[in-house]
Order: C-alpha cells, then structure tokens, then sequence
C-alpha cells in the first residue's frame, strides 16, 4: 500500500495548524456555555422580579371579581400586564391551587400550544414563589412561575401562575453561537494563515529556488530568487540569478534580431505593395490618357457641329431639343476625358510653407457662397499653433475641395460638415467629417479604387477620390475613410510635418504616372 510523504512544510503546517483550531474550539465552547448560564439566569431574574412587581397591582384591577365584570376592566388588565412581550399567558389561583380566572395569550404567542402544560394541584396549598422550566417537543421553552398574593394584613389571599416564553433567551443565545460560530471560522481561518506563514518562512527559500527552477524550465527566464541571508542557501540563490541573467540576455538578444527582421520583412512588404499600386495606377494612367486623347478629338468636333447646327435652328424648331441633348451628352464626354487626363499627369509639386489653419478657412469662405453648401454648416475647429507644412498649397486645396464636394453631395442641402485639424506626434492630421449616412466597411477602402463611385450614373468618374490619394502619397502622407462616431463619413488626412516623403516614395520626376 503506497505511503503518503508529507514534507517538512507540510507537516509543520498540519501539527501546528490542528493544536492552535483544538484550543480555540475549546475555549469557544466554554465561553458559549457560559454565556448560556448568565442568559438564562438573568432571565429568571427578571422574570421574578416582574411576578413580584405585577401581582399586587393585578389582583387590585380584578377589583374582586372573577373574571372581571365588564369589558374595560378586563382591558386594562391586558394593557397593564401585556408589557412584559414575554409573557404568555396567566391564571389566577385561589390559595388552595383552584384556577379562578385564566387569560387569553397574549399577541405576541398566539400560536403556541399550551394543552401539554398541567393544570396546577388544587390540592397543594401555595405559600411561597414556585417555578419550573417546560420544553416542547419543537424544542421551545417557557418559565412556569407560580407566586402568591397577599393582603393588607400579610394573609394570602391568591396566587398568580405566570407562563413567560423563552424565545427571546433562546433567540440571544442562538445569535451568541452564531456569532461565536464566525468568529471560531475566523479564528480558524487566522490560525491556519499563521500556521501557513510559519511554515512558509521555514521552508520558503528551499521552495523558492524549486519553483524557480521550474520556471526556468518552462522558458520563464525573468524569474529570480529573493536573497535572504548569506548562508549556503543564500549562495545557491545568487548563482541562481546569475545564470538566469545570462539566459534571459541571450534570449533578449535573439529576440531583438528577430523583431528587426521582422521589421525588415514588414516594411520590404509595403514597399512591395506601393509599388505595385504605384504601376497598376501608372498602367491606367497610360490607357486613360491614351482613351482620353482618341475619345476628345471626335467628341469636340460632335460638339462644334452640334453647336453650329444649333444656332441654325430657330427655337420653335423640335429638333433643336435633340441638338440641346446632343451638347449636354458631348460636355459630359469631354468632363470625364478632362478626368482622365488629370488622373494620368503627375505634375511636380510646389512644396512651400503653408499655413493649414489659414488654407482651411480661406478654403471654406470660398464655398459657403456655392448653391450646394448654402443650406449646410460649415465648422472648422483648429488647434492653435499649429506648426507650418512644407506642402503643395494648390494639390492641398484641391484635396480639400473634392472632400467637402463629395459631403455636401451626400447631406443634399441638409447636414453638418465638420474641419478638424490637429497635431498627432509627428503628424498634422486633417479629419472631415458629416452627418450623412457614413461609408459601409466594405467600401471604405474601395472607394478609393479608380472609376469606382457610388453616385448615380452620369454624376461621376470615379476618380476623385483615386486622385486625392495619389497627392497625398506623394506628399508621404496618408488618406483613409471611416465611419465617425455619430454615424456621418469621415476622411482622415494625414501629413508628415516638414514634409519629408516616407523611404519608399518615388520621386515625382521619375513617376511611372
């Protein structure tokens, strides 16, 4: 049969643990008995006392009669005895033991049955106080007290039986032992902590260095072991820790090699994905200013005919409403070919210092005026002291504009536009915000697709936003969408200060673009 090994820790724990809960449950029980006796003592004390004090005054409102004749006699009868909340019940004896007059119980005992309680002997003859304590089989209690009555000349002349409940006792003492309970489980509790302590400050540094060695196996290298003292153990623990040291520094040094190519590796990657975005968007540049150039030259002689035709055509001609549509469709043609240029130049930017609070304003003072921002409001909130950008004021306004157009065409003459600038570390962010419907997470980065758009057909090109972006690369900044906190679009624009481009962007002269 296996044997159960106990360590040192433990044994010390178990030994000392046991005798401090064994003197405490011993000197817990004899305080509850005791305190049991004096309850029960005082009880009865006062129980006397009150029999003592209440006879003479009862016997003088029965005023002869029993029971008492009319109703109010009997009532102040209950009002005067009914203090004591104890009593239960009393009888009215004659000298020899024969029950004259007997109560109703009292409010407070109702409910309690009283047929198992005696009758007292009308044979024996009551000369001096009696009392005896009656249990029930639901373990309640009650003081039967008997005690005489005499007169004006010291001859008895009744005597008076008093059931006083002892509920209240037995309700203080079952609190004395429920509070003498808690605090044995506390005592208890604070005993086995103190033993544990003991037993700790023994054979901690033996344990320490066990759980230390554990954890080193388990690549937890940063552990080390307190020092205590200069002895043996305390020798072993500094050897300890110096080991430990000398692990977790090469592990340290390894991780930070990896960390450094990771970063290597992350930013060989983005350098690869600007790249390809740069050549994907260079191809189409190439093909729209390819499409643009075969598509303008027809559509522009379409128009000029169209033109002549129509100063030819009187009004009440019905062909001249044909030749209006014909007009309106060929300016619609040479508007997106005029966007398809602008998105394939890629013209060199004239980087000065720039003012952004000032550009901001003077950008929202010269479209309050225009018929689709009229009927909006237009807030601009800047930090002070902003530093100056080293930037393009001309591509900035224009990034602008497109911005505040694309808002003001989603509120439709009814909303909020919100300008926000403000530092971010190192950055000057630009965010514009509205209180349309916001940008769908799925679209929040295609949107900035080329020849994407989600306005009706006819409204737009698609290549506004594609083209804010590019300005805002070449600037070594960024441009992204979200959905604001109120619901409503927003735009973060986001430019370094001093206006220095990130290590991968490639200059605008050499634009593949």
């Amino acid at each position: 049969m296996p044997t159960i090994s106990l360590t040192l820790g433990k044994k010390l724990f178990l030994y000392t643990g046991a005798l401090l809960t064994g003197l405490l449950l011993f000197t817990f029980v004899v305080m509850e008995r005791n305190q049991s006796r004096q309850w029960e003592a005082y009880h009865q004390e006062q129980s006397f006392a009150f029999a003592r004090f209440a006879t003479p005054e009862l016997l003088k409102l029965f005023r002869g009669h029993f029971p008492p004749r009319d109703g109010h006699s009997e009532h102040e009868i209950y009002d005067f005895i009914g203090f004591n909340r104890d009593l239960i019940r009393f009888s009215v004896l004659s000298p020899g033991g024969r029950t004259m007059f007997t109560s109703r119980h009292f409010p407070d005992h109702i409910d309690v049955e009283l047929d198992a309680i005696p009758d007292w002997p009308a044979s024996d003859i009551i000369r001096e106080m009696h009392w005896t304590v009656r249990s029930f089989s639901g373990g309640d209690r009650l003081l039967d007290l008997v005690t005489p009555a005499y007169g004006p000349t010291g001859e008895q002349i009744l005597a008076v039986r008093y059931l006083i409940s002892y509920n209240a006792v037995d309700a203080r003492l079952d609190e004395v032992r429920d509070n003498f309970l808690r605090i044995a489980v506390v005592s208890i509790t604070l005993s086995l902590i103190l033993a544990a302590i003991v037993a700790r400050f023994v054979t901690g540094p033996i344990k320490e260095l066990t759980l230390g060695a554990r954890a080193i196996a388990r690549d937890n290298l940063g552990t080390r072991i307190n020092v205590h003292s200069s002895d043996e153990i305390g020798m072993l623990a500094r050897a300890f820790n110096e080991m430990a040291s000398s692990l977790s520094a090469s592990r340290d040094e390894l991780t930070y090699n990896n960390e450094a190519l990771q970063k290597a590796n992350d930013d060989l990657k983005t350098m690869q994905e600007h790249l390809i975005r740069s050549e994907r968007l260079a191809a189409i540049g190439q093909l729209a200013a390819g499409v643009s150039h075969e598509i303008d030259n027809p559509v522009g002689i379409i128009l000029g005919y169209a033109e002549l035709l129509l100063e030819d055509t009187p009004p009440p001609d019905p062909r001249r409403d044909d030749l209006l549509a014909i007009i309106d469709e060929c300016k619609r043609c040479r508007r997106i070919t005029g966007g398809l240029l602008d998105f394939s130049r890629s013209s060199a930017p004239c980087r000065r210092a720039v003012a952004v609070d000032e550009l901001l304003e003077s950008t929202l003072t010269a479209l309050r005026p225009q018929k689709i921002f009229k009927n909006l409001t237009l807030t601009l909130e800047a930090e002070g002291g902003l530093p100056h950008l080293i930037a393009d004021a001309d591509q900035l306004r224009q990034i602008l504009v497109n911005l505040l157009l694309n808002a003001a065409q989603i509120l439709a003459g009814q909303g909020e536009i919100l300008l926000r600038c403000y530092r971010k570390d190192d950055l000057l962010e630009i965010a514009c915000e509205d209180t349309g419907p916001g940008i769908p997470d799925a679209l929040q980065e295609k949107i900035f697709e080329p020849f994407f758009s989600t306005k009706a057909r006819g409204e737009g090109t698609g290549l506004g936003l594609s083209i804010c972006r590019r300005l805002v690369e070449e600037h070594g900044g960024t441009l992204c969408a979200a959905t604001s906190e109120r619901g409503g679009g927003l735009f973060i624009l986001s430019l370094p200060l001093g206006g220095e481009e990130k290590s991968f962007d490639i200059d605008t002269d050499n634009s593949l673009g």
